[in-house]
């Protein structure tokens, strides 16, 4: 099984992670299905499905927190994900 990891900022709330810098990795299952996102932004990040679970380890066993996970593409192009035990939401992805 690939992994896919990223490195985000994260909070409890979207508005306290808009000005975070990222400084933690989380961790993905590669499903596959990155290559559109990557050709667009150079991550896979926006290309997570609600069914994919995010975690904080790579081996995959300690899903994350609930709350916003922020992912700069650039200096001044953010993607937040709204993630809920592990769960990116079908509401919460802001870009």
């Amino acid at each position: 099984m690939a992994t896919l990891n990223f490195t985000i900022a994260y909070s409890t709330t979207l508005e306290g992670v808009l000005n975070l810098e990222p400084n933690t990795t989380v961790y993905a299952e590669d499903l596959g299905n990155c290559q559109l996102c990557v050709d667009e932004t150079l991550s896979c990040w926006a290309c997570l499905t609600t069914e994919q679970q995010v975690f904080n380890d790579v081996n995959l066993t300690s899903p994350v927190a609930s709350g916003y996970y922020l992912l700069l593409y650039s200096p001044k192009n953010k993607a937040v994900w709204h993630i809920v035990e592990g769960y990116p939401q079908p509401e919460g992805f802001y870009n």
